[in-house]
């Protein structure tokens, strides 16, 4: 029996990958979709406001995740008599875990609806079953940089958080253009070189050493990428223009956030710096976009009854 009518959600937006750390490391993102669920509607209802207003409100219930979510963790709820208004700061598919976001909130609305049959551990583990991969639920349900190994011995995931140093900011160019994540996904070789191996193994573990050590200046090296990035920037060369126009402006880094197309860029001072020379990369490519600066967040995903 539902004690609230109505609940509320944050949610965080998220980036996987972190450059080296393919499909294993994720990191939350101080950019959040808020959530309202009211639980005495006539029919459902689902509204969207904010962010990518009308790729939201063009979802098919079919294929909303967060219907989803409440069907895995609730089976058997009567979805007619929900209402669920969202007010979205995520824009949608655009390389920040908006699918992600979805799920997640679904997740925790059924597991509300269940009397919170599941614990975090068992939602993780539905979360990545439909996703495909751990790197934007993990952080989305946990905050922070998460680690997500599967246990083969005993058939489950392992995650674990670090907390992100302060210091740490976070830049977000974000074009007028949007990426499947599945169709980038299918670009990739089946295959890789030791080498290429190799050069990402050490390089996630330095991701890892830097960020627990706050060690920023690591960042540079620490993210780069010799397994999906330049694959993913085939299509989008112009995107590879405003990667190198944040270093040369100051940032300690920059990725490619998730599957793309958005470019995330890490910072510690220069953003004012970084984000005119972004603008100019994007101005000679005639390229439309949106910078956000922002940090990474250490808090996931809140359910507020």
């Amino acid at each position: 029996m539902l004690n609230n009518k109505e609940i509320s959600l944050k949610v965080p937006a998220t980036t996987g990958n972190v450059g080296s750390g393919f499909d294993c490391i994720g990191l939350a993102v101080d950019v959040w979709n808020s959530l309202l669920i009211s639980f005495n509607s006539d029919n459902l209802v689902i509204q969207n406001k904010g962010a990518s207003k009308d790729a939201y409100d063009s979802i098919k219930v079919k294929d909303n995740l967060i219907i989803t979510g409440i069907l895995e963790a609730c089976p058997g709820f009567d979805i007619s008599k929900i209402k669920i208004f969202s007010e979205n700061q995520i824009p949608y598919s655009n390389g920040l875990g908006s699918s992600a976001a979805a799920l997640c909130s679904g997740l925790l609305i059924g597991n509300y609806l269940n009397e919170n049959k599941f614990s975090l551990e068992d939602l993780t583990e539905k979360a990545i079953k439909i996703e495909g991969h751990p790197d934007n639920v993990t952080p989305c349900l946990f905050g922070g940089l998460t680690i997500s190994v599967f246990d083969d011995l005993n058939n489950k995931w392992i995650v674990r958080k670090i907390d992100i140093p302060k210091e740490l900011n976070i830049m977000v160019f974000t074009p007028d253009f949007i990426s499947n994540t599945n169709t980038s996904r299918k670009k990739l070789p089946k295959s890789v070189s030791r080498l290429s191996a190799v050069y990402n193994i050490s390089r996630v573990a330095l991701l890892i050493d830097s960020l627990h050590r706050n060690d920023l200046a690591l960042l540079n090296q620490a993210t780069k990428d010799s397994l999906h990035q330049d694959v993913r920037l085939e299509g989008f060369p112009e995107m590879k223009s405003i990667m190198n126009a944040a270093m040369e402006g100051g940032a300690l880094g920059t990725i490619v956030s998730g599957s793309g197309p958005s470019i995330m860029i890490f910072s510690n001072g220069n953003e004012f710096t970084i984000d005119y020379e972004i603008k100019e990369a994007a101005r000679k490519h005639n390229l439309e976009g949106n910078t956000i600066i922002t940090k990474p967040s250490n808090q996931g995903i809140v359910l507020s009854k």
